[in-house]
């Protein structure tokens, strides 16, 4: 088994790397850019694991989508300076990021007792890149709530998936026809 296919290397460590990396590299261009590292590492690790596909045709597929959609605005957002692209300061990034990081680990919870698999996977993911943000936040005290706005829509779209999973994950949560279609077990 290839440790690059492992479940805990695609969900942690690939995204939080990359978030890590992104960070540092949009440093250079500016805080306030840099604070969009986050979410740019989400879009990275989900381009690299499960992947997009085009069209979409499950909710999982459709989330990952609003996931880059929600980031491309967030970086127009700042690069036009709208309102909200200016940092929160350090406490109140802090609070925000730790509070985003919370609400992803419980939707790790809610999913892995919920019996999707991939939609774990995806709020670990979330979670992971919060933790940079998080990091990020204390660091250098440049989290915007746009910056913030990608994770938040991620969150919220693996809630909804959750919530329209059948009861008991029977029928439409496993690999095959169901609405988790990327998720088959690799590491068995």
């Amino acid at each position: 088994m290839s440790f690059l296919h492992h479940p805990a290397f695609q969900s942690l460590v690939l995204p939080f790397v990359l978030a890590l990396a992104v960070c540092l590299l949009l440093r250079m261009v500016g805080l306030r850019w840099a604070a969009l590292g986050a979410s740019l590492g989400l879009v990275l690790a989900m381009a690299a694991w499960p992947g997009f596909d085009w069209p979409a045709s499950s909710r999982a597929q459709m989330l990952l989508w609003a996931t880059l959609v929600s980031t491309l605005l967030a970086a127009l957002a700042i690069t036009l300076t709208a309102p909200g692209t200016k940092a929160m300061g350090r406490r109140n990034g802090l609070v925000a990021t730790v509070l985003l990081t919370l609400a992803a680990l419980s939707l790790v919870a809610w999913a892995a007792l919920g019996g999707s698999m991939l939609l774990a996977q995806l709020a670990l993911m979330l979670g992971a890149v919060s933790g940079v943000a998080v990091l990020w936040a204390w660091r250098a005290a440049s989290v915007s709530p746009v910056s913030l706005l990608p994770l938040l829509v991620t969150g919220i779209g693996i809630a909804l998936c959750l919530t329209w999973l059948p009861p008991g994950g029977s029928e439409g949560t496993g690999g095959s026809g169901g609405d988790d279609p990327y998720y088959a077990p690799q590491w068995k």
